[in-house]
């Protein structure tokens, strides 16, 4: 049998189990050593099918052949919560920590797997009960067992037996037991007529009350921002892609001053119609980011729509002015404009250390120190990351590219939060970050280098 035959049975076994043709090229991708053409059948499946397990597991395997190994782990993770009966998932996590060297953490994956736990622990307590109550108790105790019970019985007729009628008088005859159910069903036919109109009333006053996306507008212009930011994700979570609890989540995470997820957030709230303001704000989002290239964008964008009457237009123009000076400064002025700039520095309490983690590379990304954080997000892809992590990591990498007018390196990562989870608010953040490298890329002379 030559080559060509056994290929072709291989791929005939993919069809038959997997069904999908797409995992049957996917197989032929792999096996020839395209992976990235392989991972992209499998993410095809998982844009219609993002429950599909054993596209995790394939996309896994692939995964580990590029020595993707934290990329592997997410996907056999995928594929083990969609299907916790795939014993080989939970194998693949195993030798992936096996070949890092991390044994306990491989024994952990496999106790996961159902076919590994010992079952028998719950179920010879319950298969060894019986037999105790079966088992019959010696002569002797017998007696005493029923000795035990008739006291018992007599104690529970004592409690249950009325007072003697002796001392009862007459007015005080108690009542019996068809009267006292009488008088409980006369009590629960009272309560459900009385509770009936209880209930209608609340629920149509908190309809319109209780409304999480008017009580967190009316929550920001108190100026309460911390309470009215849980309000945004509880719209998005009943009304996904709710344009203007996108936008007015942006503005209070610009007033709280976490500027990135302010930057995400205005992004995707740009299309809520009553936020004509919103590109003003993501231009003063880079202004505390200092990118003044994408602050003067999105000025300009905010003046082709604003009205002469404006709340911002004046202080948008004022901004693009002092944009305009800051790159042509006069000669004069130029030695004086330095240490103001060196004011402008994190300060000491917020500064990196050399640990690799999420936070010390934002803040080396925020001093600007661009190649050192670039150094730091690419080493955190070498370690164990969750999914959502990874994603964020590879979205900061492509921004800190983008710093460094890397416009190819910073696509191309741009585009594998994509392909990693194309469902997720990262990818569409990615997705609005490329649109942004193509007006980068046309405009880049009108700006300086960065070194």
């Amino acid at each position: 049998m030559n080559i060509k035959s056994i290929s072709f049975f291989i791929a005939l076994g993919a069809v038959l189990c997997f069904g999908d043709p797409r995992f049957e090229q996917g197989a032929r991708f792999e096996s020839q050593g395209n992976f990235e053409m392989a991972l992209g059948e499998y993410r095809a499946i998982l844009a219609e099918e993002p429950q599909n397990a054993m596209a995790y597991f394939k996309a896994a395997e692939v995964r580990v052949k590029m020595k993707d190994f934290s990329g592997a782990l997410a996907n056999y993770r995928l594929a083990y919560k969609f299907n916790p009966s795939m014993s080989e998932a939970y194998e693949g996590a195993a030798k992936v920590y096996e070949s890092l060297g991390q044994k306990d953490k491989a024994k952990q994956e496999r106790n996961k797997d159902p076919k590994n736990n010992p079952p028998t622990e719950a179920t010879q307590v319950a298969a060894e009960t019986p037999k105790e109550v079966v088992e019959t108790p010696p002569a002797k105790e017998e007696k005493k067992v029923e000795t035990e019970v008739a006291e018992a019985k007599t104690e529970v007729k004592k409690e249950e037996a009325p007072p003697p009628q002796t001392e009862v008088k007459k007015d005080e005859v108690p009542p019996s037991q068809t009267e006292v159910k009488k008088e409980v069903e006369k009590e629960k036919k009272v309560e459900t007529v009385e509770e009936k109109p209880v209930e209608k009333i609340p629920v149509k006053e908190e309809a319109t009350v209780e409304d999480p996306f008017e009580k967190g507008k009316s929550l920001y212009a108190e100026g309460k921002y911390k309470e009215a930011a849980p309000l945004w994700r509880e719209v998005l979570k009943k009304s996904p892609g709710h344009a203007g609890a996108y936008y007015y989540a942006g503005l209070t995470r610009f007033q709280l001053g976490e500027y990135e997820k302010a930057e995400f957030n205005l992004k995707k709230g740009l299309e809520y119609k009553e936020g004509e303001d919103g590109c003003y704000f993501l231009a003063s989002v880079y202004n505390k980011m200092k990118k003044p290239e994408l602050e003067l964008k999105y000025l300009a964008e905010y003046l082709k729509t604003a009205k002469g009457n404006s709340k911002y237009r004046s202080a948008a123009e004022e901004r693009i002015a002092a944009i305009k000076e800051e790159k042509n400064p006069p000669k004069d002025t130029v030695k004086n404009s330095t240490p103001a700039v060196e004011k402008e520095e994190i300060p000491v309490a917020e500064k990196p250390n050399s640990t690799p983690t999420i936070e010390n590379a934002n803040l080396l990304y925020g001093a600007k120190s661009f190649e050192l954080a670039l150094q730091m997000y690419k080493s955190l892809l070498d370690t164990e990351q969750m999914l959502e992590e990874r994603n964020f990591t590879l979205l900061q990498l492509g921004n800190t590219y983008r710093e460094l007018r890397d416009f190819h390196s910073a696509a191309k990562r741009y585009r594998e939060v994509v392909e990693l989870m194309p469902n997720s608010d990262w990818a569409a953040e990615a997705e609005k970050a490329l649109e942004d490298l193509v007006w980068l890329e046309k405009h880049s002379k009108e700006f300086p280098q960065k070194r």
